[in-house]
């Protein structure tokens, strides 16, 4: 009874929002090497260290006509570096940067409205992460994750082979009729990718929820949570140089490599540096951060991964598990490989699902005649034999 309830929960969900995870899976899966298709679609970078950040602030904003908001690398060599900045109608824009040179290499609408339009990347990661409905409105993706984490588990306890019976569960030669090899297909798939999805799908649920989940996890255990900067009546013309601030970053962590600087506001007015540790989990983001009042360049923040409580460094490790990173280039193949198996699942699933509406919608032609082997007798026989 139990069984019969969650097979129609697996269906059901399957069928509603199915279509939805195929998007989010190919999505996603695309997304694992996008840094590193990104940086080869521009032109070959200067060697050299990082130019003075004045120096690239300087011709970033000259070339967008704009106050730049944050500089960043866009991937972990950081030989190009992103001027981001909102033009005059406040479309959020940024200015592709050579890291030692400040020469302009290209330019990216940060919200295209399209693959056509502005960065096939950045599109790509709107509709993984909010379904093109801004970065601010990820709520409903984060709803779809926890439906999905669900549908997987009942899946895995649906499809999971009885003892001795595993060989035959992936035995693929001895399905012969169509149900059974779409049957087969989807079971297959859904156990290997399965055991994936119920680990890397939570991590993108915390990612969705994290800023309503820290707070409640600070309550509980020993938990830093982000910097929030009290608003300062400054002229921005008192602030210290970009540069200044990035070197008393780098004077509290020597060593570590650039990430970001975001620059200060009157709403906001510290730089927020950001960089990354060698033994940092996030292999090319990195996570740790230092603070700098942009007013006297005293340092009003520091996060430190390598030392934060446990929860911290827990919460780091999610991101990194999420896109597979931290398994090298087998853990992101493992990713992108489970994330290629959703728009496979939904098609399986689908196709079964309709074939067995299709037959008893002509009443009685479950029963087909004998060798034909396109009746739902034979996915019975094949669930009895090998669950």
């Amino acid at each position: 009874m139990i069984r019969k309830r969650l097979v129609k929960v697996h269906l059901w969900l399957g069928l509603c929002i199915g279509l939805l995870w195929a998007v989010q899976g190919l999505t996603g899966a695309l997304l694992v090497f996008h840094r590193e298709a990104d940086r080869l679609a521009l032109p070959a970078a200067d060697p050299g260290p990082i130019a003075s950040l004045d120096l690239i602030v300087g011709r970033a904003s000259a070339a967008a006509g704009s106050r730049i908001e944050r500089i960043s690398i866009i991937e972990r060599h950081g030989d190009v570096l992103s001027a981001e900045y909102h033009d005059r109608a406040g479309e959020p824009r940024s200015v592709l940067l050579d890291s030692a040179s400040g020469r302009i290499v290209g330019r990216r609408d940060l919200e295209p409205n399209s693959p056509a339009s502005g960065s096939f990347s950045q599109w790509l990661y709107l509709l993984h992460q909010s379904m093109l409905l801004g970065e601010d409105r990820d709520f409903p993706t984060g709803i779809s994750g926890i439906l999905l984490f669900a549908a997987s588990l009942i899946g895995i306890w649906i499809a999971w082979p009885r003892r001795g019976a595993w060989h035959s569960t992936f035995a693929w030669r001895r399905w012969r009729s169509t149900d059974q090899r779409l049957y087969g297909w989807h079971r297959s798939v859904g156990l290997a990718a399965g055991l994936l999805l119920i680990v890397t799908v939570p991590c993108g649920i915390y990612l969705v929820f994290a800023g309503e989940v820290r707070p409640v996890l600070a309550k509980m255990v020993p938990h830093q949570l982000p910097y929030r900067a009290a608003p300062a009546a400054q002229p921005r013309a008192s602030w210290i140089e970009p540069q200044s601030a990035l070197s008393i970053a780098q004077a509290r962590f020597p060593g570590a490599a650039f990430v970001s600087i975001a620059m200060p506001t009157p709403v906001s007015p510290v730089y927020a540096v950001r960089l990354r540790q060698a033994r940092e989990s996030r292999l090319w983001a990195g996570v740790t951060s230092v603070t700098v009042n942009g007013a006297n360049g005293a340092i009003a923040d520091v996060y430190d991964p390598l030392n934060a409580p446990l929860s911290n460094r827990i919460a780091d490790l999610l991101f990194s598990i999420h896109n597979g990173e931290i398994a090298g280039l087998g853990g992101r193949l493992l990713v992108l490989l489970a994330g290629l198996s959703l728009p496979m699942l939904y098609a399986f699933g689908v196709a079964t699902w309709w074939r067995r509406r299709s037959r008893r919608k002509r009443k009685g032609a479950a029963a087909a005649q004998p060798g034909t082997g396109e009746s739902s007798a034979s996915i019975r026989e094949m669930e009895r034999s090998s669950i």
